[in-house]
This record gives structure tokens, C-alpha cells and sequence, in this order.
């Protein structure tokens, strides 16, 4: 969310913002009935594509209160769907299944799921996909940021300038701040995580079962664990795949990005080294970094114009190193990159992805920033952040400090309405982590903090791989969940599996 140019390339851009909720629960009082029928238009997602619905959804919609301790607050709408088990017979029960975000639809993701998870798990569970209140058919929320503000968004992170300079940055902060408290009204301080999980358990009250099953991604795992954390008694299986750590959105911020960004350039480092020939980058992972340092400092002094009016700057080879980390078969757009940095006409990529786009749209910015802002309170600006920045580039040198930089958070204008949840212990052993050992999103040592604040309620699987989001195909994956679904038992602690 820095405030430059970007060039534009070839990458799918999954962030992965995560925010904290709070302990209270609900009284659903008497179930709504669902009614289900064709699904809306899809919503744009992050890169402004609109996908083609899946015939075998259904969509339903129910009114959910909008503020769970103010029902003169009135009610919003939820939209939800479904991918019924193509075995009815043979329904054990209901799998909702999460995207990361926050910030994007997740109608779809049983559509996207159905093809990963295992046939034992299909024919048996019914998946259930939502937009999360605020989002897309869900009582959208909008502060109307500008063009301008949403193109700069594209960056993903707020680096500084190349001196460590922050003032771009936090004037950004404060006009997106100032923006939505001017014309997202008091919806916005009622779209949180608790607030989610409580529209979740609504939904299940309205299936009309005992408990629910779900398995979300990044975000998603923050969402499952706030859930099972406030309704520990509404758990059937909990699935969190690349899991962030327990702490918080600032921590997050600050910590999680940089570090997860820091331990996965090694391994694109290495593939690098494996093209010196063409590339002339260096023969081994020591001589790409230097050159990586050589080159973003000499971006930083003089930025490439590209066409289009397009620019390639040092924080523009940051962030496309950032992005394409989440991914090994992005890597050869990492490639490009450094051959345009080099004055080099870049070839042909091969890698199979979508282009980022100019600009991100105002419902998915303004969710994401009511969930990150609302969830847990940040810390007000002292005129820290050149220190924080500074810290964090000698801390995390590839990023270059952007996790000491300032966010809209620090100049939000409202406080949280809760507190934020603190993950523990109490509740059934009916939690199962999946993690990458390195992940530039949600990096390793957060899963495991996550981990032990489940305590005996979680169990861990860790697969020796790189990116973000682990493998569901991999046979290891597979006879995991297989086994956790079929006999209700976590698998034993220190679980590991190789890469497929």
C-alpha cells in the first residue's frame, strides 16, 4: 500500500491480511430457513476479473444483526452457497470452505475446493462457501477511495522510500482513513472477524446442525480459529492451511510479511543461481542477493520507464519479488524482472498466471481495511515509524523495512467496539494445521505459535516445501485429511511430509 509505481507483471496477487475478534457469542434465537436458488454475478476480485459461477453452486441468502450487541442496529444480508454431495446418502455433514482475504468473494471456493480435497471428503461433506459480511452480496461496504489511492494499493505492502522516508506513506494512511470514516458511515466498525464468526454460526443454526466443519487459507485460518476459539462446542473439523500466528493484525504487519519475505527468497534465490547463464545474476544464492541489492539500488536512483507510462523502480523489483514468492512458478516472472533491470529484453516467462492489475477495487480495499482496523487497536502515530523502518531493513534487508512502515490503522478513527480474542486451549481436540516449513505469507514460526496456543485442541503437519498454501494433491495431504475426517483423530504431533 506504499505510495509509487509498480510495473506491471505477470502474478496472481494473494494477500494474506489477517486481524484479531473478540470472545462473546451469539444467541441465534429461532433458525431462519435457507432458500436455495440460482447465485449472483460474481464480484470482482482483486484483479478486477470476474469468474464464471460454477453451475453446480447455489446460493441463499439470511439476515444476520448487523452490530450482535445493538440490535437497534438493525440487520444485513449474508449471501451464502453450496456444492451438495453428488452422495446424499452418504452425508456425514457441511464443510465451509475459506478463502484468504480479508477483502475477497468466497462463493466460488467450494468450486475451487471440490477438485482438491479427497473423494472421501467430497462425497460426504456438502461445501459451503460465503461472502463474508461486507463483501461482494453480503451488505458490501464502500469508503469510495479514489483512483489513484486503489492504484497505489496494487504495491500489496507500504514500502518506504529508498531512504527510509515514510511521509508519502503516511499521508496515504491518513487520506484512506480519513476517506472511509467520511463514507463507509458505522457499518464499518461492525465488519470484524468475531463478528464473521458469529454470522457463521447463524448459517449453521440455519442448516440446522449441532456443528460445523471448516477449512480456510491464510485469512481463512485466522477467521476458523476465532471460531473455534468463541464456539468451541460448534466444531466438527478444523482445517487451517498456511496459518498465521495468534497475535494480531500490527504484529502481523510488522513481523509476519517481512520475516515470511526474508526466509523465502533463498530458495528463488538458488532457482536464479541455476540460470546464471542467461540471467548473469551469479552462480550461487549469495551472488543473487548480492546482485539483488546492487540492482534495487541502482532502481532506486534511476528508475526504468516502461511502456504504457509504467515504471520500474526499486520497490518495484521489491514487490514483484514479494508476490512471486508465494509461488516456484513465478519465478521465471522474478526472471523477467531482473532482466529488464538489467537492460535486458526479457523472455517469454512460461509461467501461467493473470496480470496485476492497475487498480483494486473499492469493496475488496474497504473490507480488507474495516477487518485489519476494526479487529485489534494500533498504535497511534508517536513519530515512530523512521526508527520502525530502519529496524525492520536491518532486521529484514530484503523488504527493505516496509514492515516498519505506517497503514491506515495507525490513523483510524474508531476504536475497536471489543476486545480482541486471545486463541486457547479450552475446547476438543479438533483442530489440524497444514503448513509450507517456508512461506513468504504466513511463515512457519507463526503456525507454530498458533500451534501452541491451541495446545491439545490442534495438531500440525508440516510439508518441506516452499510458498504459500500447501499442496492439496500431495498424497500426504491427502491421507491426512482422509484420516482426520474418517476417524475424527489428529494425526500424531511433528507430522512431516515431503514435497510432492
Amino acid at each position: 500500500m506504499g505510495v509509487r509505481s509498480v510495473w506491471s507483471v505477470a502474478v496472481v496477487v494473494t494477500a494474506a491480511f489477517v486481524a484479531a475478534g473478540c470472545t462473546s457469542t451469539s444467541n441465534p434465537g429461532s433458525p431462519q430457513s435457507l432458500q436455495w436458488g440460482a447465485c449472483p454475478v460474481a464480484t470482482p476480485d482483486a484483479e478486477g476479473a470476474t469468474a464464471q459461477r460454477d453451475p453446480a453452486e447455489q446460493c441463499a441468502t439470511l439476515r444476520v444483526p448487523r452490530d450482535y450487541s445493538a440490535a437497534s442496529a438493525g440487520d444485513i444480508t449474508v449471501t451464502v452457497s453450496r456444492i451438495a454431495t453428488a452422495k446424499p446418502g452418504a452425508r456425514k455433514g457441511f464443510l465451509l470452505v475459506a478463502p484468504g482475504g480479508p477483502g475477497g468473494s468466497g462463493l466460488d471456493q467450494p468450486s475451487v475446493m471440490r477438485s482438491q480435497l479427497p473423494a472421501a471428503i467430497t462425497d460426504a461433506y456438502d461445501l459451503i462457501g460465503l461472502d463474508d459480511r461486507g463483501i461482494g452480496n453480503s451488505t458490501p461496504v464502500h469508503c469510495n477511495l479514489t483512483s489513484a489511492d486503489r492504484a497505489a494499493a496494487v504495491a500489496g505492502m507500504p514500502f518506504p522510500a529508498p531512504d527510509g522516508d515514510v511521509t508519502g506513506n503516511i499521508a496515504y494512511a491518513k487520506r484512506v482513513a480519513d476517506t472511509c470514516a467520511a463514507n463507509a458511515g458505522d457499518y464499518l466498525r461492525d465488519i470484524t472477524t468475531a463478528n464473521i464468526a458469529r454470522d457463521i454460526d447463524r448459517f449453521r443454526a440455519a442448516l440446522g446442525v449441532p456443528k460445523l466443519s471448516y477449512l480456510g487459507t491464510s485469512y481463512g485460518t485466522y477467521r476458523g480459529a476465532v471460531y473455534a476459539q468463541m464456539l468451541p462446542s460448534r466444531t466438527d473439523h478444523i482445517i487451517l492451511d498456511s496459518t498465521v500466528d495468534p497475535l494480531g493484525a500490527e504484529t502481523w504487519a510488522r513481523e509476519m510479511y517481512s520475516r515470511g519475505d526474508q526466509e523465502a527468497f533463498p530458495p528463488l534465490a538458488q532457482w536464479l543461481a541455476t540460470n546464471d547463464a542467461t540471467l548473469h545474476l551469479g552462480t550461487d544464492a549469495a551472488q543473487v542477493e548480492a546482485s539483488y541489492f546492487r540492482l534495487t539500488g541502482q532502481l532506486d536512483r534511476t528508475p526504468i520507464q516502461l511502456s504504457g507510462g509504467r515504471v520500474l523502480d526499486g520497490n518495484g523489483l521489491r514487490s514483484i519479488i514479494y508476490e512471486c514468492e508465494e509461488n516456484a512458478k513465478y519465478y521465471p516472472l522474478v526472471a523477467n524482472a531482473f532482466q529488464v533491470a538489467n537492460g535486458v529484453a526479457p523472455q517469454s516467462s512460461g509461467a501461467s498466471s493473470s496480470t496485476l492489475p492497475t487498480e483494486i477495487p473499492d469493496n475488496f480495499l474497504s473490507d480488507q481495511f474495516a477487518v485489519m482496523c476494526d479487529d485489534q487497536a494500533w498504535s497511534p502515530d508517536t513519530g515512530q515509524f523512521a526508527a520502525t523502518v530502519a529496524e525492520g531493513k536491518a532486521k529484514y534487508p530484503i523488504g527493505n523495512g516496509f514492515g516498519g512502515s505506517p497503514w491506515p490503522c495507525n490513523y483510524w478513527h474508531y476504536q475497536p467496539k471489543e476486545q480482541t480474542v486471545k486463541i486457547g486451549d479450552n475446547g476438543p481436540a479438533d483442530i489440524l494445521l497444514l503448513q509450507n516449513h517456508i512461506d513468504p505469507s504466513t511463515p512457519y514460526s507463526g503456525a507454530c505459535q498458533m500451534l501452541s496456543a491451541f495446545g491439545h485442541r490442534a495438531a500440525m503437519v508440516t510439508v518441506e516445501s516452499v510458498g504459500h498454501g500447501v499442496d492439496f494433491s500431495n498424497p500426504c495431504i491427502q491421507s491426512a485429511l482422509t484420516g482426520f475426517f474418517s476417524t475424527g483423530k489428529l494425526p500424531a504431533a511433528d507430522t512431516t511430509c515431503q514435497a510432492k
